[in-house]
């Protein structure tokens, strides 16, 4: 019996722990919930990635030609603007960027809103801010102490911290604060989709399941009313 409340104690205090530490400085992260059935969200995001993301994080679970069919993009900008080796084939992953085991090396992004959420991505992209103390001269409000450099600094601008989670602009990016927030909305949106690319369907199909299920109830509800009248 002791030894039962003292493994509650710690699973309680663990959980605690882990909610607290969810969004790094900030007492939670943005809420988002990706949109993933907007074909061209999920095209702009992809072009954000590919500029700003595919030279170090590699998507070694998503196949080209599947990327292709479900993003709607002709074959010729596949293989000409896109796949930049010749010896890749549009069958191949989308295997490029740094081996996560390395001295840089950089996580694949494939599962990564499965992992951490979206809204966490949404908060972590948006929340960079020059720090002169990390080695990247950058650091991040919801994943403090990250390497990873602001490589969306030249649409965003830079940040300042003012104060606990609180940040200010300082230098104006290409883009506006509305503007930043929807480019991030749309990566957000692709890499959801890259976690995983049957959502769609499940969810398209999930509409019509849940129909056939309203129709069957009331077409039974109308038989079990006949039968009743025969039995009385």
């Amino acid at each position: 019996m002791r030894f039962l409340t003292t493994l509650l104690i710690f699973i309680t205090l663990d959980s605690f722990a882990a909610g607290e530490n969810k969004c790094g400085s900030l007492e939670k992260c943005d809420e988002y919930s990706a949109t993933v059935h907007d074909t061209y969200s999920l095209q702009r995001g992809l072009g954000i990635y590919m500029n700003y993301c595919s030279s170090c994080h590699t998507l070694k679970m998503q196949r080209w030609n599947r990327l292709q069919r479900d993003l709607d993009i002709p074959e010729t900008i596949l293989l000409e603007d896109l796949i930049t080796t010749p010896d890749t084939k549009a069958s191949d992953f989308m295997s490029f960027g740094l081996p996560e085991v390395s001295p840089i090396g950089a996580p694949d992004l494939t599962l990564r809103t499965r992992v951490r959420g979206e809204d966490w991505i949404y908060t972590y992209l948006r929340t960079f801010y020059n720090d002169p103390n990390q080695p990247s001269g950058t650091n991040n409000l919801v994943y403090e102490g990250t390497s990873m450099p602001n490589v969306l600094a030249g649409l965003q601008g830079s940040q300042e911290l003012v104060g606990k989670g609180k940040l200010k602009q300082t230098t104006q990016g290409t883009q506006t604060k509305e503007e930043f927030d929807e480019s991030m909305r749309d990566l957000v949106n692709f890499l959801a989709y890259v976690a995983e690319p049957a959502r769609v369907t499940r969810e398209k199909n999930g509409f019509f399941v849940i129909l056939f299920f309203i129709v069957f109830t009331a077409v039974m509800w109308l038989l079990y009313r006949e039968y009743a009248k025969e039995i009385k």
